[in-house]
């Protein structure tokens, strides 16, 4: 095997090309963006150890206005009669720019012999004997050993794998958040004591929003478990000025739409001639969409295995795909049964869990870590106030952690009966989620 090519310059594919690159291999990135217009224009939580020990650096070396702490934040039920505010503190999560994030990671690619193409779009796989063999692409076809899939959370690589590869190829409703974010102006100086506030249910529709008024202006995001449009983000922009009236009108940053999976990771993400890494294997966690340092992560997973087996055969490449599910895959299983009953359940549920104290700081923090038993045996208390909602909320944890459970007992060699039987134990442990009208 010589020859690999990355559908997309994702941070699990850039992670993985260099490292390939490194080994031998021929490695080249296609890319439908142009040189210098990667990256959404915003910030995101991430951990820095995980890049610095990429790009083969102490944490401290990283530049010191890369990335700053993420302050205290308010979270706000529904109705917005409760508030409750999670201490993140100074070794609390940190907060990067995605752009210079993107940038250092295409730079070190590049550094380490990685070709990368722009303005190519990736449309489809080429498939011939059951086994992936290149891609068709906007600029024409390119063979190769190996397709790593880093095009996102609708694929068109994924998308279009044959059925008898039995690769999930569409997310279900629920499972995608359609976001629009934007860094504004002030209308006149103001900070609050918390200038980080979330909203859940925001307006009463399943999703969230957040208002950001850490920095020099108001960082704004719209997000929602169904597509968004132009109008409805304007006028949920309109319903935060009644409340924050320092919110500006001038776009200093972003101000556009991204698609963000917020589910549990693909169980099945390799076939002859094929791996996912990053979105295209849903590799964020439900409850927030963070997956920066999972695909980084997985990245360096994948890369390792097809240097050890030096093969693009999907029995190899199961090494990669078991050993991602065990080490990560299984927290965020459970943590996608929590995001799953939440947004199965109304609003007023919600609101019921904050003024009971059965959702708390320690829940927001932690999306859904803290299960201790005296913790455990206050919430059903309370939560009986209301069995309904209550035993919802506590069958999405169940089913959550019996999902974690399988993830973390994936079979040992890729036969695709026992995977496929693996595959349908997980699903049926899944909360259904309905988009509601809105």
């Amino acid at each position: 095997m010589k020859k690999i090519l990355v559908a997309g310059a994702g941070h699990g594919g850039l992670v993985a090309a260099a490292k390939l690159s490194d080994a031998g291999y021929d490695v080249t990135v296609l890319e439908k963006g142009e040189e210098g217009t990667l990256g959404h224009d915003w910030e995101d939580g991430f951990g820095l150890a995980n890049l610095a020990k990429v790009l083969g650096i102490k944490t401290e070396e990283l530049p010191s206005d890369f990335w700053r702490p993420r302050g205290d934040g308010a979270f706000f039920s529904p109705s917005k009669r409760k508030k409750i505010v999670v201490h993140y503190g100074p070794t609390g999560q940190r907060v990067v720019w995605r752009k210079t994030l993107i940038s250092m990671l295409l730079a070190h690619a590049v550094n380490h012999g990685v070709r990368i193409e722009y303005g190519v779009e990736v449309l489809a796989p080429i498939v011939e004997n059951n086994r992936v063999t290149g891609l068709e692409t906007s600029a024409g076809k390119y063979e190769a050993d190996l397709v790593i899939d880093a095009a996102g959370a609708f694929s068109p690589v994924r998308m279009n794998l044959p059925d008898s590869f039995c690769i999930e190829k569409t997310p279900k409703d629920g499972d995608v958040f359609y976001g629009h974010r934007g860094y504004y102006s002030k209308a006149y100086e103001y900070q609050p004591d918390i200038g980080f506030e979330v909203y859940l249910y925001h307006e009463r529709e399943q999703g969230l929003s957040w208002f950001d008024t850490s920095r020099e202006g108001c960082d704004v995001l719209i997000g929602r478990v169904f597509p968004l449009d132009d109008a409805k983000v304007e006028e949920q922009h309109a319903l935060f000025r009644k409340d924050h009236p320092w919110f500006g009108n001038e776009l200093l940053h972003g101000g556009y739409y991204a698609i963000i999976p917020v589910r549990r990771p693909l169980t099945l993400m390799v076939a002859d001639g094929y791996a996912a890494v990053g979105d295209s294997a849903f590799m964020t966690t439900p409850m927030n969409g963070m997956g920066i340092d999972l695909s980084l992560l997985a990245g360096g997973i994948l890369a390792d295995t097809i240097i050890k087996y030096n093969s693009a055969d999907a029995k190899d490449l199961w090494k990669y795909n078991r050993a991602y599910h065990i080490l990560y895959g299984a927290n965020n299983a459970r943590n996608h049964g929590l995001k799953g009953a939440l947004l199965a359940l109304p609003f007023e549920a919600i609101d019921f869990f904050f003024e009971n104290g059965i959702i708390q700081s320690a829940d927001l923090q932690g999306a859904g870590d803290n299960t201790s038993l005296p913790v455990l045996l206050e919430k059903f208390i309370r939560g009986m106030k209301h069995p309904k909602w209550f035993f919802t909320l506590l069958g999405g944890l169940m089913k959550g952690t019996a999902a974690a459970k399988l993830y973390r007992n994936p079979p040992e060699e890729y036969s695709l009966p026992e995977i496929n039987a693996w595959s349908e134990k997980i699903g049926s442990k899944d909360v259904k989620v309905e988009v509601r009208a809105h």
